[in-house]
C-alpha cells in the first residue's frame, strides 16, 4: 500500500535513511519566491548613494535594503540626533537612515544612555497642562503670571535636554510633574465617585 503522504522527486529517487533504508520523501510545495527578497507592495524613491534604498524589479519584489555607509554613519552629528529627540528611537532610525543598532552605538558615542523621546514628551505634556490652566485662569492676574512663569521654565528645561540629553530632569521639573499627577489622579477619583452618589 502507498502512503499518500509520499511522493518521489522528480527523478524519481529515493532518500536514503541513516539506517540504510530508503523512504519517499514527503511532496512539499516549493516556494517560488527567494525569501532574501520581500514582495514590493509600497514603491519607495531611491535616495542619493549613502542613503538606504529599497528598490523593485520588473516581476515586483524588492530587493534588499542595503547598509548605510560608514561614511554617512560617520556624519552624523549630534544636532541631527537632537532633531529626532521628539520620536521614538525606531522612528528617528527611520528618519536618519541607519539601523537601530547603528544608531544606538552613535548615541552611546555622544554620552546619550538612554533616548530623552519620553522626558521631552512628558516636558511637552506638562507645557500643554499649563496652557490649558492659563487659559482657564485669565481673569487672575497674578495666578497667570504664576503659570507663564512655570511654562517658560519647562520650555528651558526642554532645550536643556536637547542640547545634553543625559541630563537629569530637574528636582523642580520632578516635583511639578508629581503635583500634576496628584492633581488629576485626585480629580479622576472625584470624578468617578460623583456619578454613582
Amino acid at each position: 500500500m502507498k502512503n499518500p503522504h509520499l511522493s518521489c522527486f522528480p527523478n524519481g529517487e529515493l532518500c536514503q535513511l541513516k539506517n540504510g533504508k530508503s523512504h519517499q520523501p514527503r511532496n512539499l510545495p516549493l516556494l517560488d519566491q527567494d525569501l532574501n527578497f520581500l514582495p514590493c507592495s509600497v514603491s519607495v524613491s531611491k535616495g542619493s548613494g549613502n542613503q538606504m534604498e529599497e528598490s523593485c524589479d520588473e516581476s515586483g519584489i524588492a530587493e534588499k535594503k542595503r547598509r548605510a555607509t560608514s561614511e554617512h554613519i560617520a556624519g552624523i552629528t549630534l544636532s541631527d540626533l537632537a532633531k529626532n529627540f521628539g520620536v521614538p528611537i525606531t522612528e528617528a532610525s527611520r528618519n536618519l537612515n541607519v539601523g537601530l543598532t547603528v544608531l544606538k552605538r552613535k548615541c552611546r558615542e555622544f554620552g546619550i544612555h538612554r533616548w530623552p523621546h519620553r522626558k521631552i514628551k512628558s516636558i511637552d505634556g506638562l507645557i500643554r497642562d499649563l496652557q490649558e490652566e492659563a487659559k482657564h485662569r485669565e481673569e487672575d492676574h497674578k495666578a497667570l503670571m504664576a503659570v507663564t512663569k512655570r511654562q517658560m521654565m519647562l520650555q528651558n528645561e526642554r532645550e536643556r535636554i536637547e542640547r545634553t540629553p543625559f541630563r537629569e530632569l530637574e528636582s523642580e521639573t520632578k516635583r511639578f510633574r508629581q503635583d500634576v499627577f496628584r492633581r488629576k489622579h485626585k480629580a479622576r477619583a472625584l470624578e468617578s465617585q460623583s456619578p454613582s452618589v
